[in-house]
């Protein structure tokens, strides 16, 4: 079931001087996720070292986002979060 998550969409330049240098894309929540993350790793949908333009549009942006939200537990306490999105929107 899709849902949404709201924050400030930023990338990160890795793998500086390699092949699979590109970006990887985090979104800072302002939302109840907030709560319990400091950032979520959003999933592109392209090769490692190319830029997603979905995303890419919408960096330093605050953003909407709808997909799958994925919460990895351990011991019933979430030990990992990332976001396989479907739509991306700027909101105010």
């Amino acid at each position: 079931m899709d849902k949404k998550i709201t924050g400030r969409l930023y990338a990160i330049l890795v793998g500086v001087g390699t092949m699979s240098e590109g970006y990887h894309y985090y979104l800072e929540p302002l939302d109840e996720y907030a709560q319990r993350w400091k950032e979520v790793p959003i999933s592109k949908r392209t090769e490692v070292w190319k830029n997603d333009p979905q995303l890419h549009r919408f960096v330093d942006k605050k953003v909407e986002i709808t997909g799958e939200i994925i919460e990895i537990h351990k011991s019933m306490i979430p030990a990992s979060i990332s976001v396989a999105y479907k739509e991306i929107r700027e909101v105010d």
